[in-house]
């Protein structure tokens, strides 16, 4: 690792894909209590995000209650940075390879008070490198030197950063290097996560058999909003370990330029008297007759010959050249021509351009530098402005004279299948859903008409206010809302359950549907009606 080289070819030898190399060393050769940290502090964080977000996408959750739950995302935020920077010592301590940090109660203090404010600030500050760009590189690579800083240093906040800053100001090309490649192959961890998790409950249910919510949602599973959640939370938890040793290493070799750590810790290891010792011992233990014996002519002639193997040939000097092959020159020639005519086509258009330049300012005359202008605009420029403008007035006049086609309520641009496999309640209204419903009785297409009926209940509720409808929502869930708000009218909980029941009986199992089925389940939706009438003071 970097510690075997001396300083300058730390910073400057060593490449963006050698440094992430031995970060991932760094991470098989940590124990397994400092690779505990970073999950000890993002698993909380990651389980308040996700809490946060539901709240946020709940249209109940009141003002009051959301200011009471964003409270706890922020605490697991500062959580997180103190367990993050916790980690970043344990590696840096693998590093080195002796433990350095001892950890004592005004340490940890300092610890949490420290991450508390660079980690509020860092919400504001990484933003606006990002939109500005040219600072990203060194604001990232500070803002992962701070943690290290905060467990090694008794610095104060300002020294920190002014320390922090220079270390990340050393390789800037290589800080602007691992960028891209960290993004890529952030957005590789995140597509493979996504794959895996959109296909575990179809992989669960061809496996076992076993039909839950998930896989009867479909494509619905994968557009939520809540799953593409989990994929950035799950996929960071996974990723952020990696990120934060490249930067611990990157900063042991920053440093190691001046302190020479990386030095002092090759010799660390290097010294073992007590195993020298040991060594030198057994070997003068062993009987005479099995120390091998070289003689000087036969040491040097082995020498002679281990010289002239094939992975010594570098130190000969290189062949004459005999002639450069016919392929190079081609090569070459066509490089040059290429070249000779990029440089053609540039002559050609800044002369083009410097002699419309000059017919320009034969056109339009000019005023001395400071003074008004000699004369009113050019009638080219007015031919021009009016040409414009006759363009605006054309355009505006189509989009004016476009007619402007309003569809119908429940109107679709294609007919609605009943045997579709997602049909969100809210494609058509209640009526335009009875009416299928009639449709299909009539046609003795029992269950599609049980199923429109039953679309058609869900749209009602909806428009009722009674349910909130939503695309992603299983029939369990749509169940639980109504247990929910209709406490008062518990009747209307178990006219719906059984309604629930009877459609996934028909429409997801083998049960035969009859006319008898059907007139039960319009019948429990009168009664749910009528419940719900009465109980909300709410009109059909």
């Amino acid at each position: 690792m970097a510690a075997t080289l001396g300083p300058k070819a730390t910073s400057e030898r060593f490449g963006s894909l050698v440094l992430l190399d031995d970060a991932v060393r760094l991470l098989r050769r940590a124990s397994p209590a400092a690779l505990a940290c970073h999950p000890i502090g993002s698993l909380p964080l990651a389980f308040s995000l996700v809490a946060a977000w539901n709240m946020a996408v709940d249209p109940h959750t009141t003002a009051a209650a959301w200011a009471r739950g964003a409270i706890v995302p922020v605490l697991m935020l500062a959580w997180m940075n103190c367990w993050r920077a916790v980690y970043a010592a344990k590696l840096w301590e693998e590093l080195c390879g002796s433990p350095i940090v001892r950890w004592t109660p005004v340490r940890i203090t300092r610890l949490a008070a420290i991450e508390c404010w660079f980690g509020t600030a860092k919400l504001i500050v990484l933003p606006l490198a990002a939109l500005v760009q040219f600072p990203l590189a060194e604001t990232v690579a500070v803002y992962r030197y701070l943690p290290i800083l905060a467990t090694q240093t008794d610095l104060g906040p300002r020294q920190m950063v002014t320390r922090a800053r220079e270390l990340a100001a050393r390789n800037r090309a290589q800080g602007w290097a691992i960028l891209p490649i960290l993004l890529f192959l952030q957005v590789v961890v995140d597509v493979n996560l996504a794959i895996v998790l959109a296909g575990l409950p179809q992989v669960v249910r061809i496996l076992t058999g076993y039909e839950s919510a998930f896989s009867r949602s479909g494509i619905y599973f994968v557009s939520n909003p809540f799953f593409l959640v989990l994929v950035l939370v799950v996929s960071w938890m996974s990723f952020d370990p990696f990120v934060q040793a490249v930067y611990t290493v990157r900063y042991f070799r920053a440093e190691s330029v001046e302190t020479g750590q990386d030095l002092r810790t090759g010799l660390r290891r290097l010294r073992a008297p007590a195993l020298a010792a040991a060594a030198l011992a057994l070997l003068a233990a062993l009987p005479a007759h099995l120390r091998a014996e070289v003689s000087p002519q036969a040491l040097r002639a082995s020498i002679e010959e281990a010289v002239q193997a094939p992975e010594y040939d570098w130190r000969l000097p290189p062949p004459a050249a005999s002639g450069t092959p016919w392929i190079l020159r081609l090569t070459d020639r066509m490089v040059s021509a290429g070249r000779g005519v990029g440089r053609a086509i540039g002559r050609a258009v800044d002369r083009f351009f410097r002699w419309l330049d000059e017919k320009l300012r034969g056109l339009l005359p000019t005023a001395p530098p400071g003074g008004a202008p000699a004369t009113d605009l050019h009638w080219i420029m007015y031919v021009m402005i009016g040409i414009a403008l006759a363009a605006v007035a054309g355009v505006a006049w189509q989009k004016r004279r476009a007619p402007r086609i309003e569809k119908a309520p429940g109107a679709t641009s294609q007919p609605v299948r009943l045997d579709a496999v997602d049909l969100p309640p809210d494609l058509l209204q209640e009526e335009t859903w009875t009416m299928l419903a009639e449709r299909s009785l009539s046609e003795q297409n029992y269950r599609f008409a049980l199923r429109a009926f039953y679309l058609a209940g869900l749209a009602w509720l909806g428009r009722l206010g009674v349910l909130t409808i939503y695309s992603g929502k299983t029939n369990q869930e749509y169940q639980a809302e109504l247990a929910r708000r209709m406490r008062a009218v518990p009747q209307a909980s178990g006219l719906f359950a059984s309604n629930v029941a009877a459609f996934e009986c028909a429409w997801y199992g083998e049960h035969q549907v009859t006319t008898e089925d059907v007139e039960n389940f319009c019948e429990r939706t009168r009664g749910l009606k009528n419940l719900l009438q009465n109980g909300t003071g709410a009109a059909v």
